[in-house]
């Protein structure tokens, strides 16, 4: 039987680990019982690691076997990157623990294990999709206020950031616990111009033509009232703003609606949005103007 360690600091709860694939880029802090065993544990030759520690107390999806060995059963194992190590605590990505969970083992994992790791069966069809959409959609965000709606652990919202330093950006989503999980990756990795909010897409905690640029990723199909979100986007959005948005396009996924590029275009007309989009294979990506 392991023996505690050390424990987990994060913002990570049941309803934020739900969405396990955004949270391997978030960040937790390992606290370790004595603060000198840092050095025993974390070295520089080494990039990732396996940690022991309390497993989830609640069950993925049933699809998602592989999880559901790793994370929900007697213990959870996480294969985590080493983001910074400071004096008496270690910053990694990638734990999939709730926040106060207990460590009972850290052990280096080698470049042979990354190597397979790559080649494990997280990345699903939209994961696939979106690293070959978003990049480029990203690079082309411009404005001095931007706002990114449904920001998740604001993964994306970091890059938007990074790509405006002389910006303010805003990330907003519904739940507590992926914004403070978000703000905290934010100030860990560095991001002094980005602020994370909680609220509603139908009620946006901005003024009337507050932001420049607005952006939407893979969220707008989970909503049950779309028109209702676009007009309250519309009205935070400055004259001339710009909302950018990627979605999946029709039988790419399993949530509704499920619409075509036609579709999603005249959605946006009958708001009164101006509106160009591109079309790529599984994803539709719009630029929608006020």
């Amino acid at each position: 039987m392991f023996e505690e360690i050390g424990s987990i600091i994060n913002e990570a709860d049941e309803t934020s680990l739900q969405i396990l694939a955004l949270f391997r880029d978030s960040i937790s802090e390992i606290l370790l019982n004595e603060s000198k065993s840092v050095s025993a544990y974390f070295k520089p030759e080494y990039s990732h690691y396996l940690v022991v520690h309390t497993p989830l107390n609640f069950k993925c999806p049933e699809n998602r076997t592989e999880w559901n060995l790793r994370f929900c059963r007697e213990v959870g194992v996480s294969v985590v990157e080493l983001f910074t190590v400071e004096a008496g605590t270690a910053y990694v990505k990638g734990l999939m623990a709730v926040n106060g969970s207990k460590i009972y083992a850290i052990l280096p994992f080698t470049s042979i294990d990354i190597e397979k790791a790559k080649n494990a069966s997280f990345p699903d069809r939209i994961s696939r999709v979106r690293a070959k959409v978003l990049p480029a959609v990203l690079r082309e965000i411009k404005g001095e206020m931007i706002l990114d709606i449904g920001s998740g652990f604001g993964t994306l919202t970091l890059q938007i950031a990074k790509n405006n330093p002389d910006s303010k950006v805003y990330g907003i989503d519904i739940h507590d616990s992926l914004t403070n999980q978000a703000q905290m990756n934010a100030e860990i990795f560095g991001v002094p111009n980005l602020e994370f909010r909680t609220g509603s897409v139908y009620s946006l905690p901005f003024e009337n033509g507050f932001v420049d640029a607005a952006t939407c990723f893979y969220m707008l199909h989970h909503l049950e009232d779309l028109k209702l979100a676009l007009i309250e986007i519309k009205r935070v959005l400055k004259k001339g703003g710009i909302l950018t948005l990627v979605e999946p396009l029709e039988h790419q996924h399993n949530h509704r609606p499920q619409l075509s590029e036609i579709e999603w275009k005249e959605l946006f007309e009958e708001v009164g949005f101006y509106v160009e989009t591109q079309s790529y294979e599984g994803a539709i990506a719009m630029k929608a103007k006020k």
